[in-house]
Order: C-alpha cells, then sequence, then structure tokens
C-alpha cells in the first residue's frame, strides 16, 4: 500500500515536496540540533539545519544530482551543498568581517561563473550587463543581510520573503522548477525561524546566510539565464534586504521585546518590494504555457 493510498497524501504534489516536506525536516532537524548547539562554535553552525533539510528536500523531489551537473537544477543541488558545507567551515572558525566579507565576494564570483558559463562559452555580450547587474545586487543583499542581526529571526524573516518574491516571480517567467526550489528554500528557512519566534533560541549565522542568501542569488541569476524575465524586474529585490536594518529604528512598544516584533516589520516592509518583483516578473504578453526549465 503506498502513501497516497493509505492516507490520501500525493508526496510528489508540488506542495508538499516543495513545502510542506522541507517545513517539516527543518522543524524537525532544528528541534534535533537544539539541545546538541550548546557551545559557541555548535550555536553557530545551528542554522544548517535549514540547509539541510532544503537540500534533503531537493533530493526527494528531483532526485539526486548527476556529475558532471548541465541542468539548472542539477547545478543548484550541488550548489546547495557547497555553501552549506563552506558555512559551516567558516562558522567553525569564527570567521571575522572581512574573511566573510571576501569569501562572499568569492562565492558570488564563482557561482556567477558556473551557473553562466554556457552562455559565456558562446560569448552572448546581451548577458555581460545583465550578470552584472545581478551580480551587484547580490552583494548588495548580502552586504544588508550581514547588518542584521543573526539572533532572532530579524534574517530568516528577510530571506523567507525574497524567496518567496523569488518564488513568484518565477511562476510568472514560466518555470516552474525555479519556483519550486524557491518554495523550499522559503518553507526550509521558515521552519528553523518557527523554533526562534517569538523568543531567540538559536542564532542564524554563516551556516544559513551561505545557503539563504548566496541561494536566493543563485535562483536570481538562474532567472535570468534561463526565462525571458526582464532583468529589471529583480531591482525592487534589495529593498526587501533592506527591511531588516530599516526595522532596527522602528519603535517597539514597551509590553512587546524588540526580537519578537523586528521580525513582523521586516515581512510587513518586505512584502511591498515582493509584490513589485512578482509583478513585474510577468511577460509582456500573456501566455498559457508553464514549461520546465
Amino acid at each position: 500500500m503506498t502513501v497516497k493510498e493509505a492516507f490520501g497524501l500525493d508526496l510528489g504534489h508540488p506542495l508538499i515536496a516543495s513545502v510542506l516536506l522541507p517545513l517539516a525536516l527543518a522543524i524537525v532537524l532544528t528541534g534535533v540540533l537544539r539541545p546538541i548547539a550548546v557551545g559557541r562554535r555548535s550555536r553557530r553552525i545551528a542554522a544548517g539545519a535549514a540547509g539541510l533539510a532544503l537540500i534533503m528536500a531537493h533530493g526527494f523531489t528531483f532526485g539526486a544530482p548527476v556529475w558532471p551537473a548541465q541542468s539548472g537544477s542539477d547545478k543548484l543541488a550541488l550548489l546547495f551543498v557547497l555553501l552549506l558545507v563552506g558555512g559551516i567551515v567558516l562558522d567553525m572558525f569564527l570567521a571575522g568581517r572581512i574573511l566573510t566579507t571576501a569569501a562572499a565576494c568569492l562565492a558570488v564570483l564563482a557561482v556567477t561563473l558556473w551557473l553562466a558559463w554556457p552562455q559565456l562559452m558562446r560569448w552572448e555580450p546581451g548577458l555581460i550587463l545583465p550578470l552584472t547587474l545581478v551580480a551587484l545586487l547580490g552583494l548588495a543583499c548580502l552586504a544588508m543581510l550581514g547588518k542584521t542581526p543573526a539572533d532572532g529571526t530579524n534574517r530568516p524573516a528577510t530571506l523567507v520573503i525574497a524567496a518567496l518574491a523569488l518564488a513568484g516571480a518565477s511562476f510568472n517567467a514560466g518555470s516552474l522548477v525555479l519556483m519550486q526550489v524557491a518554495l523550499a528554500l522559503a518553507a526550509a528557512i521558515g521552519g528553523f525561524a518557527l523554533w526562534n519566534w517569538p523568543s531567540a533560541r538559536m542564532p542564524f549565522h554563516l551556516a544559513g546566510v551561505a545557503v539563504g542568501g548566496i541561494g536566493c542569488f543563485a535562483l536570481a541569476l538562474l532567472l535570468v539565464l534561463l526565462t525571458e524575465i526582464r532583468p529589471w524586474a529583480l531591482l525592487p529585490l534589495p529593498l526587501v534586504f533592506a527591511a531588516g536594518p530599516v526595522s532596527g529604528y522602528l519603535p517597539v512598544p514597551q509590553r512587546l521585546s524588540r526580537t519578537s516584533l523586528e521580525p513582523v516589520y521586516i515581512v510587513l516592509i518586505g512584502l511591498v518590494p515582493m509584490l513589485a518583483t512578482v509583478v513585474l516578473a510577468q511577460p509582456p504578453v500573456s501566455t498559457d504555457d508553464l514549461y520546465y526549465r
């Protein structure tokens, strides 16, 4: 008897595979890591639970990646693994601001070259400006994410809204695969956030920022490379990441804690650029085809 026959659940349904599964995995994995993450280093890598949940959900949905990776989905799977490992290593070594900034710049450059390599080898001059624009936007978003406190759910809230914006943009641009990956990223980070709101329990350091922040950048880059989206449709995205620093200046009533209210501010502020990104991603001429990229 299959799961679908026994419980009426189709595990392959996009809603289950891309939302409920990574959400449940992140909640379980974070709960398992919580009693273990008591030391300074182990607490820093606790956010890796979100990345691990995303990788497991991606493997369940799309299967194991092949090497050498050819499709965007396979490249994303391998990329998430590398980002998770890299973030954990930096957290274990208690990387400072200079090393973290250098690692972020190198990661953005490496991701851009790897994902865009087929087009670059064909020398498509029209891609240079869009790739440069997306890379600069990615670095700006990572810089603003770094200014957001690691404790609490400010960073996860920012990344959830950004991933949802990319999911909506992917849908409008015609890529269901990228939409599913973006939804899974939002759900995995959201599962970790549920453990940390309204009270902060575990910080969201580089193990989570690498997968979430650079993962969002990779999705935005693939949107430009694989769909007909107009690159300037992504211009509102940095405003989502700006919500984190801005929320630190907003007033908090005495009966509420800043840790519990700031993520709410971030979500409310981020909804506007999120919706703008989704709307701008609509094609100039409507189409009935939703195709896989």
